[in-house]
């Protein structure tokens, strides 16, 4: 949907449950994202700049660490974007912050 944002229409697809390859649809948070590039995830750092293809290979991201964790992918999303928080609050404090990496 042009002019939307994939952020807003990522979090429509997932509140009415759409699903694409047996994949449902999950939230993306640029703070997420960051993450991710921070761990080693080598594609496009800006949600802005998502594709539909970067977009499916996030969502298989989540749904991998979901599946090897037991949980949810939602979680994955919400573990990440926390983190991004907690390495600002590091940064910030000099102090170890929650949660920590695995």
């Amino acid at each position: 949907m042009p002019g939307v944002g994939v952020p807003l229409v990522a979090l429509f697809m997932w509140a009415v449950g759409v699903r694409r390859d047996g994949v449902r649809a999950q939230l993306i948070d640029q703070h997420g994202v960051s993450t991710l590039i921070h761990e080693g995830w080598l594609e496009e750092p800006s949600v802005s700049g998502f594709t539909l293809r970067r977009y499916d290979r996030y969502l298989q991201l989540l749904s991998a660490w979901a599946m090897q964790v037991g949980t949810d992918p939602e979680l994955i999303e919400m573990w990440l974007v926390q983190r991004w928080n907690a390495r600002v609050q590091e940064a910030r404090s000099g102090a170890r912050a929650e949660p920590t990496l695995f």
